[in-house]
């Protein structure tokens, strides 16, 4: 089950739920304030990690068998 994000209408508060896919959150409420007026978010999907970013120009990588990255990416 994927975990989606909401923010409540009525306090502001911004939660995540584990929701079955398919589902749009109906039946959830505010851990807040209880309200049932809430509204699913867009989330960000953030990357992270040094195997995912490109070496200053001139350096190799990790995966490359050249001494220029730009033989490989």
């Amino acid at each position: 089950m994927p975990i989606y994000e909401f923010a409540c209408e009525q306090c502001g508060e911004k939660f995540e739920e584990l929701v079955p896919l398919g589902a749009d959150g109906n039946g959830l409420s505010c851990p807040a304030c209880q309200s049932s007026d809430i509204r699913k978010m867009m989330s960000a999907f953030g990357i992270s990690g040094s195997a995912l970013t490109k070496p200053s120009s001139g350096a190799s990588c990790s995966t490359c068998a050249s001494s220029n990255c730009s033989h490989c990416h």
